[in-house]
Order: C-alpha cells, then structure tokens, then sequence
C-alpha cells in the first residue's frame, strides 16, 4: 500500500537570520551601549539566539521533519552569501516550506517556496507582506503555538496531495445512487494533488477468493469477540473480512491509499448475495486504520472525509440525512468507526448486526453519544469539487434498524431546513466527525483554494 497520507512529514528547512554589524557606531536605526555593538558581542549574542532557535524547535509538532537548521548571519550590507544560499538549496526538492526565525532572509523569496516566519513584531509580519505581494506563500508565526498550526494546516494539504484513492466502478457517469457526485477525478488531482485509479467492481473477487480462511478469521473472531450484541451470522461473517483484505490487496497493488466502490452497481450484480458480504465493515475497519473509506465512489464525500479526518485525526462517519424536525437532522448509514474519539483513544463500544435480513454482511452499531466533544461537524463538497458546505451540530441520541443502513444518529442544530435546502447544492452524503472544526476549515480552505459555505 502507498504510505498512509496521516503518516506522511512536512519537510522544514529552518533558517536562521541574525545581522550582525561589521564594526560599532550608532544611528536612526541603530543605538545600544558600546559593550552590548562590537563584533564579537553580537557574534556571542547570535550564537546564544541560534541555540535558543534550535531548542524552541523541539516542541514543534511530529507532523514536522526537520532538515539541518542553517545559521544564516550576515552584515550591514544585507548580502546572504552564496554559499549559505548553497547550503539552503539542498534537498530543496524535499523541502515543504522554509521556516525563518528572527530576522528576515534577503532574497530567499528567489525560491518561490512557502514561507512561516517565527518572529514575533514587526520584521516577520514585514516579511510575509511582501512575499505576498509578489506570489510567494507566507506566513506569520508569532510563538510555536502558531507555527504547530499553521504547520497542521499545510500538513492537511500535503496529506490530501498524497492520497491515491483506488475507485472501484461500474463506470456509470452519474453512478445511479450518487448522481451528484464529482464526475471527472481530474478536477481534484489539478487543484488539490489528490489522485483516482478506477478499476471495475468486480476486479476485487479474484482478490477475496485468493484470501484464505486462515488469513480472515483471526481479524473476523477479534471483532466477534469484542461485540456487546452478535446478530450476524458468524459463519459469513469471514467474507466481510476478505473483502476488507482484498481491498488492502488491490491497494498495495495499485499504490492507493484510500478506497471507495460502486455500492447500487455492486449489488445489483448479486455478487455479494452469492458471495455473502457487503463492504461496510471494510469502510470501517479501513478508517480506524486512518484510510479514509467511503461508500459508492462518492468522490465529494471522499474529499471532505479526507479533509476533516486529517484535520481532526479521527475517523470519519458518513451517511444519507433526512430532515426531521426544523432542529433536528437524521443521518444514517452502516459505517461508523471506533475511534470516533480520536486515533489513539479508547474504542467505542459496538454491536455487530447484520446488513441483511439473511444474516450476512456485518455493520457496527455504535452509539454517538459516546462522544467526548459537545458538537460534531458535518461536511460535503459540491458536484464542481470547489466549495464544501459544513455545519455543527449535536448528536442527542442513535437509533439502529435490524436490517439495512443503520446506525441512525439524531443530531440537533439550528435550522434544519435551510441546511438541509442548502445541500441541493452539494449532495446527499454527509461526513460527520467529533468535535467543531469549522474555523480550522475555514483556515484550511484558504491555503488549498475551496470556498466554504457555512449551513
């Protein structure tokens, strides 16, 4: 399998600038004490600052690797040598964004690099103006606090630039359950790096014929023996997890990183009735592994999905939404994850019911009141891949069917119905995380180029 996108770095090169004066005198913009201006006063204070620099770095986040950080000093002519412009340019080709930290590199703007200066006052926000206006990304970090979150939102679009997402299809445009869905794939790899292989839905059956019962009934028994409520038929329930396997497989084969598949098309195939699954615990399994997973090839769903569990570090759900009251929105789907909570946290707990009323294909019914946070987010792009509607709300109780897509999650919100009328924009699917991540959104959708409607 291509790497995980959640497991991917961002490439830093710290750079730090010190001026440090060839020789004392004073000035309109330069005064001290005599003690405090010789060379070698500022050459000891520029080796304390580059330290300090070095050391504020260890608290930066892990989703940050680090190159050698370069002690870039230069005098009152503000000259960057060439050769500390050569050790710049190494591994130029790896590097995400510079990070510059207390004085300004002249001309490092040449590079047309992304930019984070760590320098709280006047220089860096200098700095990031005039980069800015001459088309070089930047950006300004006062404290670590603000580099750990600007780098997280640079972060969530790397990952998405490194997701290959292998769609399984009956080649339908429209498919028939999603006709809203974002039609040509190369939309999203122009504008956002994301990337689609579609193979037809039935290349996956030599795949899960290949996996044996040795290799699925390990993982089938653990997630058996984890449920609270067992109304599946155990015996089929092993082709759930070749499914799942064959997924995995077809991923490694084809370098992919996320998966979806034709769901309507695939069942009316009868493939899954002859063969006794359905894909939902795969979708399941796969995101609490941190892939995102989504159901009939939907590729606005799979864009927001991986947006908000990148953003979050937590799974996402995904489901069809119905207007219940003017406060109340339905959505449901048979596709929960575990780790709602976040990657990391404890399990929720589940039972494991049948998606058919034959006994066969396994869904997790999990209950979202168990979440931590008081609100979720809810979140889809339109059919045009430019603009993602989002909205909060809070899940006030689940309810599960014995048969068909279940769970249900009840979720209120202020009006229901403008939401719900503002989705004809957008489509049915809605993707659901815990917690309230619209202003981190917002701020991701300003560096990857979408618009944001708010429900």
């Amino acid at each position: 399998m291509k790497q995980k996108a959640m497991d991917i770095k961002l490439i830093v090169r710290p750079i730090i600038g010190c001026l440090t004066h060839s020789h004392f005198w004073e000035g309109p913009c330069r005064a001290g004490h005599l003690e405090d201006m010789t060379p070698e006063a500022e050459t000891k204070a520029a080796d304390t600052a580059f330290a300090a620099a070095k050391k504020t770095l260890e608290s930066a986040a892990d989703e940050i690797k680090f190159l050698d950080a370069i002690d870039a000093r230069y005098d009152e002519k503000f000259i960057v040598s060439e050769e500390l412009f050569a050790q710049i340019e190494e591994d130029m080709d790896k590097v995400d964004f510079f990070l510059c930290i207390n004085w300004r590199i002249p001309k490092l703007e040449r590079y047309k690099k992304p930019v984070v200066i760590l320098q709280n006052g006047n220089e860096g926000i200098d700095f990031a103006a005039y980069c800015r206006s001459i088309g070089v990304e930047a950006y300004v970090a006062m404290d670590i606090q603000d580099l750990n979150e600007i780098a997280h939102i640079l972060w969530v679009r790397k990952a998405v630039a490194n997701t290959r997402a292998l769609v399984l299809t009956a080649g339908g445009q429209p498919t028939f359950g999603i006709q809203s869905l974002i039609r040509d794939p190369e939309i999203l790899r122009q504008k956002y790096g994301f990337e689609v292989v579609k193979l037809p839905y039935t290349a996956i059956v030599p795949y899960m014929k290949a996996i044996t019962d040795e290799e699925a009934k390990p993982i089938a028994d653990r997630i058996i023996n984890g449920s609270r409520d067992t109304k599946v038929n155990t015996d089929w329930f092993i082709n759930d997890i070749k499914y799942y396997l064959a997924a995995k497989r077809m991923m490694d084969v084809y370098q992919c990183n996320a998966f979806t598949t034709a769901c309507h098309e695939l069942c009316t195939s009868e493939i899954p009735q002859e063969m006794k699954f359905t894909p939902c615990t795969c979708h399941s399994l796969m995101k609490d592994e941190g892939i995102p997973s989504g159901c009939e090839e939907d590729l606005n769903a799979m864009m927001a999905m991986m947006i908000m569990q990148y953003a979050a570090n937590r799974p996402a759900f995904m489901g069809n939404p119905n207007h219940e009251t003017d406060e109340l929105l339905r959505l449901h789907h048979a596709v929960p994850a575990l780790c709602m909570n976040g990657y990391g946290t404890e399990p929720l707990q589940y039972k494991l019911w049948a998606f058919t009323g034959q006994g066969f294909g396994g869904k997790l019914q999990v209950d979202f009141t168990e979440n931590k946070e008081e609100y979720v987010t809810l979140g889809r792009f339109n059919p045009a891949g430019d603009t993602m509607c989002v909205k909060t709300g809070e899940v006030v109780r689940s309810e599960y069917d014995d048969v068909y897509c279940s769970p249900y999650y009840y979720i209120k919100m202020d009006d229901a119905r403008t939401y719900m009328h503002n989705l004809a924009g957008f489509g049915h699917h809605q993707v659901l995380i815990f917690g309230n991540y619209i202003s981190q959104i917002k701020k991701i959708a300003e560096v990857m180029g979408f618009k944001v409607l708010e429900g």
